[in-house]
């Protein structure tokens, strides 16, 4: 094509009707996924109850949210700072028992409990972390899976407090009453609609954190912390900071997850909680965002949906992980994120030529 034909379709018009090169609709797609994920996210979340008529799995998609914020909290403080917790399941009922007790003893006005939830959550784990972040990683991970344990003893032995073994029970209906406005999550869709407005501001709030300048500084602790120490920055006040951030996320989650089972007792401390938060953010890929977030969904919902006993869910968990490890150590995010990479030094040297 010469020089004038193209002034000319640049000039008719004729040239831009078919533009050459021009991106298929599922490159566009892709693209529009890659700039808004959250956006999409909270789209799909939204929506599900449209197309999904059974309660049942509406209560399952309860539960993937509810991990997926779990999950995705455990991330920032495992693949972003680089701290192994177990106490995030301490947190959990923590923040449960926080709001229970505060519903069912005082009568306080329901928001207030939940947010006590959180509050309680994080004072509790800035307690902890204070000492313990300026620890090695290992005695870091003792001390927090040594505080599980405890949660879990005192929440059978505290009587008084916790109810003991039979726990706190009939929980009412979440609730939201001011004035003539007046709320209640009292059917599993209108729970999951309360649900899906947490998990789209706590991702938010956690996507906007990774993706700030704070986030560069929490990857530079877990690349290599004493190279950001001599940078100037207070690594353990950083590893502090996202310590409570996550407590209190977590407790949050927790407070509503007990209004979803109507209950609590101390079986809420059992460590198949912080076994799916660790499966989900491995096979994810410790340090990416929304492979993490589509990790959640997978191993919250897939064993719900096909409705297998414990003792079968932790064989195929394990054999998944065992799996997952051989094959993509990095996790699906990854291997995803080197797969990108591969691509474009490719593109790189073919240009080069």
């Amino acid at each position: 094509m010469t020089a004038a034909m193209r002034a000319h379709e640049r000039a008719t018009g004729t040239g831009a009707k078919v533009p050459n090169g021009a991106p298929s609709p599922a490159t566009r797609l892709m693209g529009t996924i890659q700039r808004h994920p959250l956006l999409l996210t909270a789209v799909a979340i939204v929506l599900l109850p449209a197309v999904v008529a059974n309660d049942y799995y509406i209560d399952v998609a309860s539960l993937a949210l509810t991990f997926m914020v779990l999950g995705t909290a455990f991330n920032l403080l495992y693949g972003y700072v680089g701290l192994l917790s177990f106490a995030q399941v301490a947190f959990v009922g923590i923040g449960g028992y926080t709001c229970s007790w505060l519903v069912t003893h005082t009568g306080v006005w329901q928001p207030i409990a939940f947010l006590s939830a959180g509050v309680v959550t994080a004072m509790v784990a800035a307690a902890i972390g204070v000492v313990t972040v300026r620890l090695s990683e290992g005695a870091f991970a003792i001390i927090t899976l040594s505080f599980s344990l405890l949660c879990a003893l005192v929440a059978a032995e505290w009587t008084s407090v916790t109810g003991g073994r039979q726990g706190i029970f009939g929980l009412p209906a979440p609730e939201f009453s001011l004035g003539a406005v007046n709320l209640a999550a009292d059917t599993p869709r209108h729970y999951y609609f309360l649900l899906a407005g947490f998990t789209v501001c706590a991702l938010w709030a956690m996507h906007r954190l990774v993706k700030s300048s704070a986030g560069t500084v929490m990857i530079a602790i877990r690349d290599n912390e004493p190279l950001t120490k001599a940078q100037g920055y207070a690594t353990n006040s950083y590893k502090l900071a996202v310590f409570t951030l996550c407590a209190f996320v977590t407790g949050l989650t927790g407070a509503l997850h007990v209004f979803r089972l109507t209950a609590i007792d101390p079986s809420i401390f059992d460590f198949y909680l912080m076994q799916v938060m660790l499966i989900i953010v491995i096979l994810g890929g410790a340090g990416t965002f929304w492979p993490v977030v589509c990790s959640a969904v997978l191993f919250s919902a897939l064993p719900e949906i096909l409705r297998m006993a414990d003792e079968a869910r932790l064989v195929i968990y394990g054999v998944i992980l065992v799996v997952g490890l051989l094959f993509a150590p990095q996790g699906a995010g990854g291997f995803l994120r080197t797969r990108a990479v591969n691509k474009r030094l490719r593109g790189m040297r073919v240009e080069g030529q």
